[in-house]
């Protein structure tokens, strides 16, 4: 099963945002273990720019970045998306984009921290909490 990964828990993640990076780690290291894990090219020029001042130098940012998302599935945005998210009831324009790449490469889930923003998506959203919660009852 592939699963998108929004870019608020890759930035919990890399951030290390104490409220939120042990069940945002947690939901992607489950996601590596048991399925195909995704992001949008948007949630890598995202996360470029929202982390630079995590890291001492641009070269030392772009090679840990590099590095940690080698190991995802990159679904790259096309005219047909940006069109789909203009179009598109949810009112969040970003989360839109991430929700219509998703369908298009077939994902199944979508974990994320505002679900708020995903109640019009063609793809069901969880937080890192519940969807730990729903593969556990499984």
């Amino acid at each position: 099963m592939k699963v998108l990964i929004d870019t608020n828990i890759i930035i919990d993640i890399i951030n290390k945002r104490e409220q939120f990076v042990e069940a945002s780690l947690t939901a992607v290291q489950f996601v590596f273990q048991n399925c195909t894990p995704c992001v949008s090219s948007t949630t890598i020029t995202d996360a470029v720019y929202i982390t630079k001042k995590t890291y001492p130098s641009s070269d030392a940012q772009k090679k840990l970045l590099s590095v940690f998302f080698s190991k995802f599935k990159i679904l790259p945005v096309s005219h047909k998306q940006i069109k789909q998210a203009f179009n598109s009831p949810m009112n969040d324009f970003e989360d839109a984009i991430q929700a219509f790449c998703a369908k298009r490469a077939g994902v199944k889930m979508i974990i994320t921290r505002n679900t708020k923003d995903y109640l019009f998506s063609p793809i069901p959203a969880l937080t890192p909490t519940d969807f730990l919660n729903q593969v556990e009852n499984k």
